[in-house]
């Protein structure tokens, strides 16, 4: 009786060290990779900045007659937090100047025929992308926009792109095309 007694405490034992084991093995793990940046600058952006504009479709016939590019898509740039008063460093001195507006440039990989043009990337031929100003008219890359005034807490820049022939034999596919933007708080 004395034996079974402990047989049995023994084997009680056993079952919460096994569940203990079990618990311990890894059953799914993974990392989680954080980045951001600390930027002196009186707005910030949302998350990291980026901006997704879908051109949509275009038949090749607006790009083979007639001006030669589609309609002007808009898109926008959000600022948020936008604090535009004077900011004091330590020693009293102005660390970042009162702003009221912003001045955007766009660079990316200029269309191999048409410069003024980015890039296509796609599978179509004969288009690039072409960026437009907040007040509609063409831009180069590489050209800085018109000044943009700017309001305390968020601000919404407006821009348009469209598909532009770039002179080469219009064919179908797709449109992939990459901007970067930097902002100039005035």
């Amino acid at each position: 009786m004395k034996l079974s007694k402990i047989a049995l405490a023994t084997i009680i034992a056993a079952s919460f060290t096994t569940g203990i084991a079990n618990a311990a093995v890894d059953q799914g793990s993974g990392v989680i990779n954080f980045k951001g940046k600390v930027i002196n600058a009186p707005c910030t952006l949302p998350g990291d900045g980026t901006v997704n504009v879908d051109l949509g479709q275009v038949a090749n016939k607006v790009l083979e007659t007639g001006n030669k590019y589609s309609q002007n898509v808009q898109y926008t740039i959000a600022l948020e937090n936008c604090d535009l008063g004077e900011v004091k460093g330590e020693n009293g001195e102005a660390s970042f100047p009162a702003v009221s507006k912003v001045k955007v440039t766009f660079s990316g990989t200029p269309d191999s025929t048409k410069t003024e043009l980015l890039a296509n990337t796609g599978t179509s031929k004969g288009v690039g992308v072409r960026l437009l100003n907040a007040n509609g008219a063409v831009m180069k890359l590489g050209d800085t926009s018109i000044e943009i005034p700017l309001v305390e807490g968020p601000n919404k820049l407006t821009f348009s792109a469209r598909v532009e022939a770039n002179g080469s034999k219009v064919e179908t596919g797709s449109i992939i095309s990459q901007a970067t933007y930097a902002l100039n708080y005035l």
